[in-house]
């Protein structure tokens, strides 16, 4: 099963509540602000940033989860585990930055702790990390699109160090998505030289496009994997060959 499922109420109200409570915490506290009356100002903007990035990461690791329980797992998982990482330490930055701001700029290890250089650290970790696999897009329509495209803007990684494509034991892994074998329909290569897979899954048809040549070529050996294992039909495979590109 690939469909998404969003974070439920109750626990983005808990994000919400987490993320209200560590700044105002201590600004109910009594603790004297370095700031007097702008502290309210730091105090909302933390709040929102804590919330923004809380959410990103839970719901990143929420997806990874999902992804790490299928059964036969074959991918790549270092720029996952990359990325929460990422999330996490500039969350620990975050945090201990508007605390040290606020209310303790005289605390030695908390003036270590805050020094941009950990930022600097984290930032060349993340660019790092952007080479290592692209994660698709989705649009959304009466069919759904997967796509992993050929130009892609630097914010959408780049696959020079590795890939996110991967398989498990009934299907194919792309990013934070998987599709079982037996739900696709054909595989071919389209005119822009995209690998093109047509599927239906529950009750929508979705088309997943993989141009980014690393990720064709990985995608490729793991069709090839299940062809020879007998997990996919011969049939549904819509080119003479499959090879690499």
């Amino acid at each position: 099963m690939r469909k998404e499922q969003k974070l439920n109420k109750k626990l983005q109200n808990i994000i919400l509540a987490v993320s209200i409570l560590i700044p105002f915490g201590f600004h109910l506290s009594g603790m004297k602000s370095q700031l007097g009356q702008a502290s309210i100002m730091y105090s909302i903007l933390w709040a929102i940033i804590n919330y923004l990035f809380i959410m990103t990461a839970v719901d990143f690791s929420t997806k990874f989860n999902k992804i790490l329980k299928l059964p036969g797992l074959k991918i790549r998982k270092r720029t996952y585990y990359i990325n929460i990482i990422v999330y996490i330490g500039f969350l620990i930055f975050v945090n201990i930055y508007f605390l040290q701001q606020i209310y303790l700029r005289n605390v030695e290890i908390i003036n270590a702790l805050a020094n941009p250089f950990f930022l600097i650290g984290l930032f060349l970790l993340f660019l790092y990390n952007m080479q290592n696999g692209k994660f698709p897009k989705k649009e959304e329509k009466e069919t759904d699109i997967y796509e992993i495209s050929k130009r892609s803007s630097f914010r959408d990684g780049k696959d020079r160090l590795g890939t996110l494509v991967g398989s498990y034991d009934k299907g194919l892994v792309i990013g934070n998505y998987y599709f079982p074998y037996e739900n696709m329909k054909s595989i071919s290569k389209s005119k822009d030289e995209e690998i093109m897979i047509k599927g239906r899954e529950e009750s929508k048809n979705y088309i997943i496009k993989i141009g980014s040549l690393n990720s064709a070529n990985q995608t490729i050996i793991e069709l090839n994997n299940a062809l020879n294992e007998g997990k996919i039909d011969e049939k549904k495979i819509n080119l003479k060959k499959i090879k690499n590109f």
